[in-house]
C-alpha cells in the first residue's frame, strides 16, 4: 500500500458505478482515465446484489483498461456515510530499540489501540491518529527515528458493518480485482473539499445521492458529527412518476431538463408538455407544479437533516455548508438549502475535464484522499489491516503483523483481548443509534434535543 503511482478509486453507487485512474506523485494526483456505468445491485449506497454489482463494476473498469496503458488490478474503494461509530482510542507500547522508535514500533500503537470492545457485526475500517507521545512530549505527528521508552498513539477509530464491507469486498473480488484500501466517503470529502480555515472552524458537508442524502460536520480537522437520511435524486423522480403520472425515465428527464429544487425559480407561465401512461394525447402542465412537487421532497430531507444538524449546533459555524453529489445537480438546491438553514451554502464540482459534474465528487475525493496520505498514515493503514509494513515502496524486513481485521480476510473476527479504550473528552464525538431509518450519533454529551424543530415536508411523506 503506497500513494506514488498508478491509483484507481472505486465510487459504488445507487444509480452509477464510477472509476477514477490517476497517476500519483509527490502526493498529487493527475487523473488519466474515467470509467462509468449503471448501477443494477446497489441500494441506498449498500450492495444487495454481489453479481450483479460485480457485472458493473467489470463494465466500469474495461473502460479504464481502453484508456492506460496497464490492466487495472486493485482499487481503492469508497465506504458510504451511513451505519459508521466513531470512537477514541488509545494505544501505548515499550519501545523495542530505545533509541530508536522505528515504524514497526508505531504498527504496534496501532494493534493496542484497535483492542477495543466492538459488537460482532462491526470491525474498524479507519483509524486516524490524532497525536503520537514519546515518553512526556506529546503532540508529535510522526515519531519515527525518536529517542524514547514508550510510545502512545492516540486516534480516532471508524467502525462499519461487516456485512457493508463483506458484501462490497465480495462483488471487487468477482469483478476479478484485489481491494487495496476502504475509504470512508465523509473523510475523503471532509480531507479534499474544504481548505484549512473550513476545517479548523467548522464545515458541513451535505452528500446528495441517488438513493440517501448524508450530512458530516467538520470541526478542528476532525468528522464530529455524521447522519444520514435514506432519501435522494430517486425519491425525487419516483414522486413525480406518481403525481404525473409518468414512467420513471421521463420523470427522471423531467426533472434534470425542467426541474426546480425550490418554486420560487420557477414561472407559472412557462408550460411543459408530458405524456402520462394514462393519457392517449400529450398534455401541458406548469414549470411551477413540477417545482413544487420536487420542492417537497428537497424540504424533507433538509428538515429531517436539519433537526439533527441543529442539534448540535452546527449551523453555528462558520463554514456553511458544501453540498454535492449527483443529486446536488439539481437546479436551485444551493438556493433550497440556503433559505431552510440559513447558512452560506457553496457547490462543489470537480473542475478536471470530464468530471465536471458534482456526481463525480465521491470518486474524486476518493482519489485524491488517497493520493494525500503521509507515510505515517500510511503505515497505520497497513498496521490496521495486518499487511506488511512498507515505507517509501520498500517493504520492511519483519513479520506480517498479527492483526487479523484486514482486508483480504472479511470473515475473521479480531480475537484480542478485549478492553474499553480511553475516551479523551470531546462532546461532538458521536456514538451510533439508528431511528427510524436514519442514522443518528448520540453520547452522553449529547447537548438535549431542543423544542423548535422545524418541519419542511408533506404529511404525505410521513
Amino acid at each position: 500500500m503506497a500513494n506514488h503511482g498508478l491509483i484507481v478509486g472505486l465510487d459504488v453507487g445507487t444509480n452509477t458505478i464510477k472509476v477514477l485512474a490517476a497517476d500519483v506523485r509527490d502526493q498529487q494526483a493527475n487523473i488519466v482515465a474515467v470509467g462509468r456505468s449503471v448501477s443494477h445491485g446497489v441500494k441506498k449506497g449498500v450492495v444487495v446484489d454481489i453479481d450483479a454489482t460485480a457485472t458493473d463494476i467489470r463494465q466500469a473498469v474495461a473502460q479504464i483498461n481502453e484508456q492506460t496503458e496497464q490492466p487495472i488490478t486493485e482499487v481503492v474503494a469508497s465506504l458510504p456515510a451511513s451505519n459508521i461509530q466513531i470512537q477514541h482510542v488509545k494505544g501505548t507500547v515499550t519501545v523495542k530499540d530505545s533509541q530508536h522508535i522505528s515504524y514497526e514500533d508505531v504498527a504496534n500503537t496501532v494493534q493496542e489501540a484497535v483492542k477495543i470492545q466492538l459488537p460482532a457485526d462491526r470491525e474498524v475500517v479507519e483509524l486516524i491518529p490524532t497525536e503520537f507521545v514519546v515518553d512526556d512530549f506529546d503532540g508529535i505527528q510522526d515519531p519515527n527515528d525518536m529517542v524514547g521508552m514508550r510510545l502512545t498513539m492516540n486516534g480516532i477509530a471508524y467502525s462499519a458493518p461487516r456485512n457493508v464491507m463483506g458484501n462490497l469486498r465480495l462483488a471487487i473480488s468477482k469483478a476479478g480485482l484485489k481491494l487495496r484500501d476502504f475509504v470512508l466517503a465523509p473523510l475523503a470529502y471532509s480531507k479534499t473539499l474544504l481548505d484549512d480555515g473550513q476545517q479548523e472552524f467548522g464545515t458541513i458537508i451535505l452528500d446528495m445521492g441517488a438513493g440517501q442524502t448524508s450530512a458530516t460536520v467538520v470541526h478542528e480537522h476532525q468528522l464530529k458529527f455524521l447522519s444520514s437520511f435514506p432519501a435522494g435524486s430517486d425519491n425525487i423522480s419516483r414522486d413525480i412518476s406518481a403525481v404525473l403520472e409518468l414512467g420513471l425515465h421521463d420523470a427522471d428527464m423531467l426533472k434534470l431538463d425542467s426541474g426546480f429544487a425550490i418554486s420560487k425559480l420557477s414561472q407559472e407561465d412557462n408550460q411543459l408538455v408530458i405524456k402520462k401512461i394514462s393519457a392517449e394525447e400529450p398534455e401541458q402542465i406548469s414549470e411551477q407544479l413540477l417545482a413544487q412537487i420536487i420542492e417537497a421532497r428537497v424540504m424533507q430531507i433538509l428538515g429531517k437533516l436539519g433537526e439533527k444538524l441543529d442539534m448540535v449546533g452546527a449551523f453555528q459555524m462558520p463554514g456553511g455548508v458544501i453540498v454535492t453529489g449527483g443529486g446536488a445537480a439539481l437546479r436551485g438546491i444551493p438556493e433550497a438549502i440556503h433559505a431552510t438553514y440559513k447558512v452560506q451554502t457553496k457547490l462543489f464540482t470537480p473542475n478536471d475535464i470530464g468530471l465536471r459534474h458534482p456526481g463525480y465528487a465521491g470518486a474524486w475525493a476518493l482519489i485524491h484522499y488517497a493520493a494525500q496520505q503521509t507515510p505515517i498514515q500510511l503505515i497505520v493503514k497497513q498496521a490496521l489491516y495486518g499487511l506488511p509494513l512498507v515505507v517509501l515502496g520498500q517493504q520492511n524486513k519483519m513479520p506480517q503483523l498479527a492483526n487479523e481485521n484486514t482486508v483480504e480476510k472479511p470473515k475473521q473476527k479480531l480475537r484480542q483481548k478485549q478492553q474499553q479504550p480511553k475516551v479523551v473528552q470531546q462532546a461532538n464525538i458521536q456514538t451510533e443509534d439508528e431511528v427510524d431509518g436514519t442514522t443518528e450519533f448520540t453520547d452522553e454529551e449529547q447537548p438535549k434535543k431542543e423544542n423548535r424543530i422545524k418541519t419542511f415536508f408533506k404529511d404525505f411523506f410521513d
